[in-house]
């Protein structure tokens, strides 16, 4: 059985540490619900999301372009980095417009543009998931699996 690529096993890394920001950001929780009242939760600290996206979207560049000089890269792979990197960068926007509201300009990200802005975003994920989905096709097809 033929190993994966290094590009494909890093954009993995990156999938796994965007989708814990995601995650983070999304998932129902307790302590999102709850978090309106006053010093009993802390708040989503999107400064740090914002950072965190910059450097997944900085190192999936890098990625995806050796995965791009890697000799017999799978079918779809370069499809799946760029749509990856679409929703990374959408989120980090979504992240930067809220913590800048956080700083107190509540008029910097009306609720019509983070609608829009969420439709869009889901809209990237949904495709990236899709190109995900058929790209492991494409390894289980050719036999190429990654280790557990």
């Amino acid at each position: 059985m033929p190993d994966l690529p290094d590009g494909l096993i890093r954009t993995n890394a990156i999938l796994g540490e965007y989708v814990a920001i995601h995650d983070a950001i999304f998932k129902f929780s307790w302590r999102k619900a709850l978090s309106s009242i006053p010093r009993l939760f802390k708040a989503t600290d999107f400064g740090a999301h914002v950072k965190d996206l910059d450097r997944l979207a900085s190192d999936l560049t890098e990625t995806s372009a050796t995965l791009k000089a890697e000799p017999g890269a799978l079918e779809g792979s370069h499809q799946y980095t760029a749509a990856l990197l679409e929703a990374i960068q959408a989120l980090r926007e979504i992240c930067r417009r809220f913590h800048e509201q956080s700083h107190g300009n509540l008029s910097t990200y009306p609720m019509s543009e983070y609608d829009a802005d969420l439709k869009s975003y889901e809209s990237l994920v949904k495709t990236s998931q899709e190109l995900g989905i058929a790209l492991n096709q494409r390894f289980r097809d050719t036999d190429v699996l990654p280790e557990s």
